[in-house]
């Protein structure tokens, strides 16, 4: 019996985790800026961003779109492209390799310092708009960071995580992140089951 109920555990948990991933790559949904954790660098706060998809929770964005705007609690409905799905045409930019640069640089952000994090988030914008202007005091980092991103070779970089938020109407600015792989979220249920398990055989 209570390997029957495990089993139904298992699968009701692997459903609602693919419920949870399959809309990620559907649209629109609904994209509200919940708050910002960055630095304030030349009077613009930069990474981290923190965003709401259908009022769940995800990891903190990367803005890549330095003259729109938005305000914390704003709400907008948004389409989410995948980088790597070979159609670009709901994006703001419609470039791969600039995608694939500012994704680079994004990727980055979990191997280097939270003091150099305002330089790479400007260098991302500078990918998209050169005038975007970090200041005469953060050139050279920000300088640094586009060198990396320029030179890097694409080719090799694996951007299958790579998603863009993307607003339907053209007000609100566009966002990247790395989405939970769907093995990953696997992995932390099986985990969950496991300690669900242990507490129930100690009763």
């Amino acid at each position: 019996m209570q390997t029957k109920q495990t089993l139904a555990l298992t699968f009701l948990l692997i459903t609602c985790i693919m419920l949870a991933v399959i809309p990620a790559v559907a649209g629109p949904v609904t994209i509200t800026l919940a708050g910002v954790g960055g630095e304030n660098q030349n009077g613009e706060y930069t990474y981290p961003y923190y965003l709401t998809e259908n009022g769940v929770s995800y990891t903190p964005m990367m803005c890549d779109d330095f003259y729109d705007r938005v305000t914390i609690g704003e709400t907008w409905q948004a389409d989410i492209t995948l980088l790597t799905s070979g159609d670009l045409s709901k994006t703001k930019f419609n470039n791969l390799t600039e995608y694939e640069e500012a994704a680079y640089l994004m990727m980055q952000l979990n191997n280097t310092d939270p003091s150099q994090w305002a330089d790479i988030n400007w260098a991302v914008w500078q990918i998209f708009d050169p005038n975007a202007d970090p200041g005469a005091a953060n050139k050279a980092g920000v300088d640094y960071w586009l060198n990396q991103a320029e030179t890097a070779d694409l080719s090799k970089i694996n951007f299958s995580g790579v998603e863009i938020i993307t607003p339907v109407d053209s007000g609100p600015q566009e966002f990247l992140y790395v989405a939970p792989e769907p093995g990953t979220l696997l992995m932390l249920g099986s985990g969950v089951i496991g300690i669900w398990l242990r507490r129930k055989y100690r009763a």
